[in-house]
């Protein structure tokens, strides 16, 4: 319970995840490390992501990405012994990304995903409203035209890069 309620992002989660990704890497050498989260996960995934340098891309599914921001909305107690990924957005601000939120979303609303990207400061993140979606919606019928959706940095002209 102490993980779920106060340490659900704390750095040995997100250590042993790190090691989890790392683990898996080392069998398919030279492959392109695409990292993907949903919800909570999303957190865990863009906090792996800024340690590492072997990341091609990254891509939250109504990711709670800012967990103060997260907590004080729904009025329920801060996490002080988690990180939080918007902490580290600044780190990604290379890394292409593409974050999908439900515009029906009511747990992971917009405004979080857009601060994300926001404080990423870069040209790289994308924020996607997929319409009709919940939190708890049936995102895995969607997820292969998700999935298709190229993450790409935009140079300031809005070209590729």
């Amino acid at each position: 319970m102490t993980y779920w309620t106060g340490k659900r992002f704390a750095e040995e989660v997100v250590q042993a995840m790190n090691q989890a990704v790392h683990h898996f890497a080392r069998q398919v050498p030279g492959q392109p490390i695409h990292l993907v989260g949903f919800s909570g996960g999303a957190a865990i995934a863009a906090l792996i992501a800024a340690r590492r340098q072997d990341v091609s891309s990254f891509r939250s599914v109504a990711g709670n990405l800012d967990i103060v921001g997260f907590n004080q909305l729904h009025r329920v107690t801060l996490m002080p012994e988690s990180l939080n990924a918007i902490d580290v957005a600044p780190r990604l601000v290379n890394l292409p990304q593409i974050h999908f939120y439900g515009s029906n979303d009511r747990i992971v609303p917009a405004n979080i995903p857009q601060r994300f990207a926001q404080a990423t400061a870069g040209h790289c993140a994308q924020v996607i409203a997929v319409t009709g979606m919940s939190h708890n919606g049936n995102w895995a019928q969607r997820w292969p035209a998700l999935l298709a959706q190229p993450a790409r940095c935009w140079m300031e002209s809005g070209h590729d890069q």
